[in-house]
C-alpha cells in the first residue's frame, strides 16, 4: 500500500512549465516584376516589396540599406534605388513605409512597388558590363518598429535575369572615288557593321552623311532592311553622290588626286533585336578619322 500511495503521488506531480510562446515576426519577399527601358545604356528594374505583419500592432519599415551584385559581383555604382512615384530618382519617399496592424484573422499585408535604375555606362566603366546575360540581385536590409511590440530586422533579396542588348558597332573601311565629273562625283563607302550580341538584329530606316574636311559631301538612306547575324560581322558598300556647286576648288582637287581625307561619318539606325524588354530603339553613330580615297 505505501508503494502504491508513493506511485500515485509521483503521478500527479504537475507538469514542468512550457516556455512562453515565442513573438511572430513580420516576413517579407521581394519579387522582380518586368524591365522598361528605352535604349541599351539605361534600364529601370520593377520590384514589389511585400510585407506581412503578424503583429496585433501598427508599425513602420525603413530600408535601412540595399546593395546590388550582378552577375554574383557587387556593384559600387551604376545603380539607384526609389520608389515608384519618385519620378526624379532621389529616394525622397524610399526611406519609411507604414505598417497596418494584424487583425483576429489575417495579418496585416502590405505592398510597395520599387525601381531599380540601372546605368550600363557606369557598370562599364567598372567592368560589369556589357553582357550577354545579367542577373541582378537586389538585397534590401529592412529595419522594423512597432507601436507596442519589439523591433526586428530582415534581410530580403530579389533575382532578375535577363538578356543584356548592345548597340551594334559601325567602322568605316574604306573610301573609294568611283567617277569624278566637274560637278558631281560619286563615292563608295565601305562600312563594317558588328553585332556583339547572341541573337540575330536587323537594322531599318539607315540614315547617313558623310563630311569632308568640315564640309557635308553627301548623305543618303538605306531602305533596305540590313540582317545581323549573332556574334558576327558584315561588310557591306553605301554608295553616294557628291555636288560640288558652291563647294571650295581645293577640295574637288583634293578628291581629283586622291589625296587623304579627313573624314566624318555620322546618322542613325532603327535597330529590332527581339528581345521582349526592349524590342526596337534608334542608334547614333558619329565616325571620324583619316582615309585614304582610292580610285576604283
Amino acid at each position: 500500500m505505501f508503494a502504491t500511495g508513493l506511485l500515485l503521488s509521483v503521478c500527479k506531480s504537475k507538469p514542468p512549465p512550457l516556455p512562453p510562446p515565442e513573438e511572430p515576426v513580420p516576413s517579407s519577399s521581394l519579387v522582380f516584376e518586368g524591365i522598361e527601358a528605352e535604349s541599351p545604356d539605361f534600364l529601370t528594374l520593377s520590384y514589389t516589396l511585400g510585407i506581412e505583419n503578424p503583429l496585433p500592432s501598427a508599425g513602420r519599415v525603413k530600408i535601412e540599406s540595399w546593395r546590388v551584385e550582378i552577375n554574383r559581383q557587387r556593384a559600387a555604382s551604376g545603380f539607384t534605388l526609389r520608389s515608384a512615384d519618385d519620378a526624379e530618382g532621389g529616394n525622397a519617399n524610399l526611406s519609411v513605409f507604414s505598417l497596418k496592424a494584424a487583425d483576429t484573422h489575417t495579418a496585416g499585408f502590405a505592398s510597395f512597388p520599387l525601381r531599380l535604375d540601372m546605368d550600363v555606362t557606369a557598370l562599364a566603366a567598372e567592368g560589369l558590363a556589357p553582357a550577354d546575360d545579367y542577373e541582378v540581385n537586389l538585397i534590401l536590409e529592412l529595419d522594423f518598429s512597432f507601436d507596442s511590440a519589439a523591433p526586428s530586422k530582415i534581410s530580403v533579396s530579389g533575382l532578375a535575369a535577363f538578356p543584356g542588348v548592345q548597340a551594334p558597332d559601325f567602322k568605316i573601311t574604306a573610301i573609294a572615288i568611283l567617277k569624278a565629273e566637274l560637278i558631281n562625283t560619286r563615292f563608295r563607302v565601305t562600312l563594317k557593321i558588328d553585332n556583339p550580341n547572341p541573337y540575330p538584329m536587323e537594322l531599318s530606316a539607315f540614315i547617313y552623311e558623310l563630311y569632308g574636311n568640315g564640309r557635308l559631301w553627301a548623305d543618303g538612306t538605306e531602305k533596305n532592311i540590313i540582317r545581323l547575324p549573332a556574334k558576327s560581322s558584315i561588310q557591306g558598300n553605301l554608295f553616294l553622290l557628291m555636288n560640288f556647286i558652291n563647294m571650295k576648288r581645293d577640295l574637288l582637287d583634293q578628291i581629283i588626286f586622291l589625296q587623304d581625307v579627313n573624314y566624318r561619318f555620322t546618322g542613325e539606325a532603327q535597330v529590332s533585336t527581339g528581345v521582349e524588354y526592349l524590342p526596337r530603339f534608334t542608334t547614333n553613330f558619329n565616325l571620324s578619322g583619316y582615309s585614304e580615297v582610292f580610285d576604283n
